[in-house]
């Protein structure tokens, strides 16, 4: 199976409406990895996040791709890329982003930042790398950090918004701004996408775009749709989504029988 490339998502993809890890898939993905498949996380969710999962797997993937496509790690724990917000456009969009007074966190490489504490039913992540800054405007407008990624909580109204005063500050297209849920907006800079890291990883192991197999459930994975004909839309990924994906399944591991039927096909 080395001849295969499995890239999937994380929340809403690999784990369940809980944010709970997919068992049954990840027993799949790994007699998948023994018989030489390649599979790689490609998430928003933080580096540490996707280790997690992987020593669940028993593997660790030959990259790793975490917020969305702005951190690239590799199997050595190097990091392979970064793609920061560019310093330019940093004390504009944190004066619209946090002028909007909605909840706002920051992340830059290894962490993610917060205004205030969260309640302990609010962490969602399997390893909590957050820090707290009360001050966290005023903490990124100086210059303390390089944001990768600004995500802010709200509504889709208050997402137009706010983009189009990103727009009108910056000029359009300077950034890159993503609706990750119905109550969700990122924001980072336009060189990153989880297609282009993917594009990236898909050429350094050699992998034909028919051997290709993504598997997603929000916005910011329809561009690694465009890499394959094998892009699947998977569990309560919603119409649009399966629109742009092209296929269905109901799991990661219905995908992974998937790519066994194309083999014993050929």
């Amino acid at each position: 199976m080395n001849k295969y490339l499995l890239v999937c998502d994380l929340d809403g993809t690999l784990l369940d409406a809980k944010g709970q890890v997919d068992e049954a898939s990840l027993a799949k993905i790994k007699a998948f990895c023994i018989a030489g498949g390649h599979f790689v996380i490609c998430t928003g969710r933080m580096d540490t996040d996707i280790r997690y999962v992987e020593e669940k797997l028993g593997f660790k993937g030959e990259y790793r791709i975490s917020q969305n496509g702005a951190v690239i790690m590799d199997k050595q724990d190097h990091l392979v890329s970064l793609e920061v917000i560019p310093e330019e456009y940093v004390n504009g969009l944190t004066e619209v982003i946090f002028g909007a007074g909605l909840r706002t966190e920051v992340a830059n490489q290894n962490h993610r930042h917060f205004p205030s504490p969260r309640k302990p039913e609010e962490v969602a992540e399997f390893v909590d790398s957050s820090i707290v800054i009360k001050d966290l405007a005023g903490y990124v407008a100086a210059g303390r950090m390089k944001p990768t990624i600004y995500l802010t909580f709200g509504n889709s109204e208050q997402f137009a918004t706010i983009k189009a005063q990103v727009n009108e500050r910056l000029g359009a297209n300077r950034v890159s701004m993503v609706e990750t849920s119905p109550s969700s907006l990122e924001i980072f800079s336009n060189k990153v996408s989880k297609g282009k890291a993917v594009a990236w990883i898909q050429e350094q192991l050699h992998i034909e775009k028919e051997h290709l197999y993504v598997a997603g459930d929000a916005e910011s994975d329809t561009t690694m749709f465009e890499l394959t004909e094998h892009s699947y839309a998977v569990q309560d990924a919603p119409a649009v989504i399966r629109e742009q994906a092209g296929l269905y399944q109901k799991t990661v591991g219905d995908v992974v029988e998937d790519i066994y039927r194309q083999e014993e096909a050929q």
